[in-house]
């Protein structure tokens, strides 16, 4: 049968305070909050996602001109509303860099010890560096790991040398080995050699690791990756061939083995300046408008390729138009929660949400001040897929669904559940609560996975995926602009509910229970 999640209703003082917010929405309506919600329209937003989706911004790819147009864009609507700048420097813009790399003329990798005669293996063919890795040399004996991963094995002055095969994560968003490689760094590794799996006898992955390297792929198809984040390794890191990797291994088995490696990385970074756009509205409690509630949307997309461009409407136009409409809505003239509203539009989130990623690393507010987190994502179609048993993922027809929203992350907030239960009265909204588990890694692969990991409690809106999802014919005609106004109410009301009650969501530990 399908999964279930054994999780304990309590009533916590937040839910009790969402209870008496119910009784009293109706005399609420007719203040400042009815105001906001009025300024939601579907005509506004169908303006917003046909500019961000036009031909004029070309997809929105990430290091783009377009995706800096469509950044002023949006720190323009910010603006005009009044909302309070929360980037560097007294500016919208929160900026990072991210980058793309390209092999150099200089890597190289020699084991000696492996065999009779040193390994003096190939670029490209035997090994290739980590797009991530540094450039510089490394030499010193290796050390194959076989720990369970738990624990931080002493590698200071070694070069740690693991099987693809046993790493693991739960985040698919961020490259498992660059994850594993940090911890090794952190045990005190001067390098990392990863082996390729052995299921790779032909070498289809190295391949596929190579063209990471091609300086001639259209953005969309191009990796990238975050300068300056610890979450990356900072000593040189490459990938060896399984059959390469086959002799290292039968070496180090060896009883008083000793191999050593000279590695030499040169991988050359070209730097993509970028940003987020960050608009505050400051809460009017002397205390609690240092805590935040914070709302945010990706508005970076896959670019052009090949004569064709990916326009993005529904990913991420709908979500970034919300969040505009959000800005006017919060904006001028309206009496502030008492927490303070974040409004994040997010670059980078193709990549593997660099921009959410650098931003809970960088906080405007503290995490710990955080009260919540809502991601708008893919807000504006009728979902549309077939069944996947396996991922417990039902057939969904899209004259089924033209009203209907897919609410992730209650699991890891039952009161956040409670809010938007109680606030969707006024939007009447179809909502499902499903997909935390499973189907398809969904939870993990928009911003609101930022915010999860470190504790902080996020809701991911999503009215799932259709056939046009990351083609050229995801295109602004095809939005429900009718159910896009439902939705932006909704997130409206429930943020400010948020911002409103004194207390704070809970964050709740929650993993799938055992199928029976």
């Amino acid at each position: 049968m399908l999964r279930s999640y054994n999780l304990p209703i309590k009533r916590t003082a937040f839910f009790v305070s969402i209870l008496t917010a119910c009784l009293v929405s109706t005399t609420a309506a007719q203040g400042p909050a009815s105001r906001g919600l009025d300024s939601i329209r579907a005509e506004r937003l169908r303006e917003k996602v046909t500019y961000l989706a036009s031909e004029q911004l070309k997809g929105r790819g990430n290091g783009t001109y377009e995706l800096n147009l469509a950044a002023e864009y949006i720190a323009g609507i910010f603006a005009r509303n009044g909302l309070k700048p929360a980037g560097d420097n007294g500016g919208y813009y929160q900026h990072f860099d991210i980058y793309s790399s390209r092999l150099g003329s200089k890597n190289d990798l020699r084991i000696q010890g492996a065999s009779d005669a040193d390994l003096n293996l190939k670029v490209r063919t035997d090994f290739i560096p980590e797009l991530w890795s540094l450039s510089g040399t490394a030499n010193g004996p290796l050390q194959l790991i076989e720990d369970d991963g738990t624990s931080r094995p002493d590698l200071k002055g070694k070069i740690a040398v693991e099987a693809e095969d046993r790493i693991v994560s739960d985040d698919p968003e961020f490259p498992a080995t660059a994850a594993e490689e940090r911890r090794l760094q952190d045990a005190g590794a001067i390098a990392v050699i990863i082996l390729q799996s052995e299921t790779d006898r032909g070498g289809g992955r190295m391949i596929t690791l190579a063209e990471n390297f091609r300086d001639d792929l259209p953005v969309r198809l191009t990796a990238m990756a975050t300068t300056g984040m610890p979450d990356y390794p900072n000593i040189p890191a490459l990938v060896v061939s399984a059959d390469a990797g086959r002799q290292v291994i039968s070496a180090l088995h060896r009883p008083q083995s000793r191999v050593t490696a000279t590695i030499t990385v040169d991988v050359e970074r070209k730097i993509h300046p970028t940003q987020n756009v960050l608009g505050l509205i400051e809460g009017s409690n002397p205390s609690l408008k240092a805590e935040v509630m914070i709302v945010g949307a990706h508005y970076d997309h896959d670019g052009e390729a090949y004569g064709q461009i990916w326009y993005g409407a529904d990913d991420n136009g709908s979500g970034t138009a919300a969040l505009l409409e959000l800005a006017e809505a919060f904006g001028n003239g309206s009496v502030p929660p008492a927490r303070s509203i974040l409004l994040c539009a997010w670059a980078g989130e193709e990549k593997g949400l660099l921009g959410s990623r650098y931003y809970v690393h960088h906080p405007f507010f503290p995490l710990n001040r955080t009260a919540a987190m809502f991601q708008m994502d893919m807000i504006g179609r009728n979902e549309e897929h077939g069944e996947n048993k396996s991922q417990q993922i039902p057939e969904e027809r899209p004259l089924e669904n033209t009203n209907t929203l897919n609410v992730l992350g209650s699991v890891f907030s039952p009161d956040l559940k409670a809010v938007i239960s109680s606030m969707n009265n006024q939007t009447n909204l179809t909502l499902h609560f499903r997909y935390d588990f499973g189907a398809e890694d969904l939870m993990r692969r928009s911003d609101q996975w930022s915010f999860l990991q470190k504790g902080v409690p996020a809701i991911f809106f999503f009215t799932g995926l259709h056939p046009d999802y990351h083609t050229p014919r995801d295109t602004p005609d095809k939005i429900n602009y009718t159910k896009l106004e439902k939705i932006t109410r909704l997130v409206y009301l429930s943020a400010l509910q948020v911002a409103s009650t004194t207390s704070r969501p809970q964050f709740v530990k929650a993993a799938p229970a055992a199928a029976h």
